[in-house]
């Protein structure tokens, strides 16, 4: 108290000087229209820049859950698609069957590495099995190697020890897709027939053989890096689909027939 005491008699002077010169001021603003409207005018774009402010602060809080809305819609949407398109195509509609989607948040990953990985929040408990895939915008991610009640582990494309069947188009020749491990948005597609003309922008689909993803989703789109030659065959360079440095919702596919096709490769002699 003493201090405080001695603080107020030493700056009594700035102190004083101070209330004088606040009294002055509002004095001034409240007797003088313009003064005045300038004031108010200050104070309410103050008010408007600090309410803004908190409004996207508040937004900012609820980004997470609508993110997650979203998600949940987008799945939602996806599996009323392939269901519409089991309905529109009856000759398809053994190999569509059981096809269903399950949202998911990516919340641990690797993609520096040569075999790197994806953990989401999504497991048995909600329906995700080994050797179901995973989608991103339509393009594919990954496969579920393994489960625990609430959380996943996939392989990606971007993983040296993954092997994929790919189609060249809806209806051209199916080759093996591969990544090498050295960048990101780049796979090559190999076996591909060399006599075949491959132009930039072709796409390259999932042929439905290995059973993780039915027919027709996308890996990625041809490069215009030309062929590299091997014998009869070509290896092309593909600009890979999904965006795997700032991958974090993804819908797993719930490809019933994969379980079937497994069994009949397991039985033969």
């Amino acid at each position: 108290m003493y201090n405080l005491w001695s603080l107020l008699v030493r700056h009594h002077l700035i102190l004083t000087f101070l209330v004088c010169q606040a009294f002055a001021l509002a004095w001034f603003f409240s007797s003088h229209g313009y003064p005045r409207g300038q004031w108010v005018r200050a104070s309410l774009e103050v008010n408007s820049t600090w309410n803004e402010y908190v409004s996207d602060m508040s937004q900012l809080s609820g980004l997470a859950y609508q993110n997650e809305q979203l998600l949940l819609e987008n799945a939602q949407l996806r599996s009323e698609l392939l269901k519409r398109s089991e309905f529109d195509n009856p000759l398809s509609r053994e190999s569509q069957r059981g096809r269903d989607l399950v949202p998911a948040e990516v919340i641990r990953s690797a993609s520096h590495l040569s075999s790197n990985y994806l953990i989401i929040n999504k497991g048995q408990a909600d329906g995700v099995q080994v050797g179901h895939g995973a989608l991103h915008a339509g393009y594919v991610v990954g496969k579920v190697v393994e489960t625990t009640p609430n959380n996943a582990l996939l392989l990606p494309l971007i993983h040296t020890g993954m092997e994929w069947s790919a189609r060249l188009g809806k209806s051209g020749p199916v080759g093996r897709l591969l990544w090498n491990g050295s960048n990101l948005h780049k796979a090559y597609l190999e076996d591909i027939p060399r006599s075949l003309n491959v132009a930039p922008g072709d796409t390259v689909f999932t042929s439905g053989f290995q059973g993780v993803f039915p027919p027709e989703f996308l890996f990625g789109f041809v490069t215009a890096a030309p062929p590299e030659l091997d014998g009869e065959f070509q290896r092309i360079q593909i600009e890979i689909g999904a965006p795997f440095q700032s991958l974090r919702y993804i819908h797993i596919v719930d490809h019933t027939s994969s379980a079937a096709i497994e069994d009949l490769i397991q039985s033969v002699p």
